[in-house]
């Protein structure tokens, strides 16, 4: 946490580039990941395009983070970067905001 902390020093009025980060977690196995990105998220006073989506497999959970620093990344062991075109097109948001998420996401459509 002590890196996230650094980075509060940063100002948040520039709209920044966010960095996607994905992980593969066993089935609702990130609540740690998720506990730490939604304290960043507050501290970072939500910046827009920051967000936590997820994509359930049939074994496990897919977790996505984009992150305005990918030095942040260092907080959140097993992620690794991704280039934004390996986003899916739907997925479930965790944390962030909802406009920003629907101008890139969808929902999943249930059958």
């Amino acid at each position: 946490m002590a890196l996230a902390s650094r980075f509060l020093l940063l100002s948040t009025r520039e709209e920044a580039h966010m960095t996607w980060f994905r992980r593969r977690y066993g089935i609702a196995d990130y609540g740690r990941a998720f506990e730490e990105f939604e304290a960043l998220f507050n501290r970072l006073h939500g910046p827009r395009d920051m967000m936590m989506i997820k994509t359930e497999l049939g074994d496990g959970t897919r977790v996505y983070l984009s992150l305005p620093y990918p030095k942040l990344v260092e907080a959140y062991p097993g992620f690794e970067p991704i280039d934004p075109t390996e986003l899916p097109a739907e997925a479930t948001l965790l944390i962030g905001h909802q406009d920003a998420f629907g101008e890139r996401f969808r929902f999943p459509t249930r059958d």
